[in-house]
This record gives C-alpha cells, sequence and structure tokens, in this order.
C-alpha cells in the first residue's frame, strides 16, 4: 500500500474510482509473483519461515508464479481448500506450501 500511495498518489489510492483504486492489488501481484518466484514465497511467508514448492521439490519457477498470484488474486481459489489442506491455486499448479527450517 505505501509503494502504490508512493507512485500514484494516496487520494488516488484510498479513495480512487478509476483503475488507480486496482493499483494496491496490482503492487501485491508483480511483489508477490516476483519473489515467489526468486525466493519461493512473499515477504510474509519468507519472514514466517514458509515457503512455496513444487509436488517433486523444484523450485516453483516463474511462469507457476505469475500463474499462483494471479489465482489468488482472483480470491476464489484460494476459499476452495482440498483434504490436505492445499487451496485450489496449489491443487491446479501442484505446488505446495511447506515449513522452512
Amino acid at each position: 500500500m505505501v509503494i502504490a500511495s508512493a507512485v500514484f498518489g494516496v487520494e488516488h489510492v484510498i479513495r480512487g474510482q478509476d483503475w488507480r483504486a486496482f493499483t494496491i492489488l496490482g503492487v501485491f501481484f508483480i511483489q508477490t509473483s516476483i519473489l515467489t518466484a526468486v525466493s519461493g514465497g512473499s515477504f510474509g511467508k519468507l519472514m514466517t519461515r514458509i515457503g512455496i514448492i513444487r509436488l517433486d521439490g523444484k523450485q516453483i519457477g516463474f511462469v507457476r508464479a505469475v500463474a499462483r498470484q494471479f489465482m489468488v488474486c482472483l480470491v476464489i481459489p484460494a476459499l476452495v481448500i482440498g483434504v490436505h489442506r492445499r487451496g485450489l491455486h496449489d491443487l491446479t499448479l501442484g505446488t505446495v506450501v511447506v515449513n522452512r527450517r
């Protein structure tokens, strides 16, 4: 929110009725996509020592990171949770959230 407010102005980000109302979501999407592809998790996941990997144990990669974050931004896939506590976005892309030690 701070980044979006600094770039587009607080008034437009908070009370905007045009495309600028979605800048916070856009910054979230870009930030989490890049961090997930590069380091396996967003700022929050890295701070809490959890990460995202593929089921075969490899790094998630850029394409899967972008697709996963796009689905998270849609909200619905994150609300549908399977038996093993994996969201629809994780089930679709073959990823899982794991503890890092």
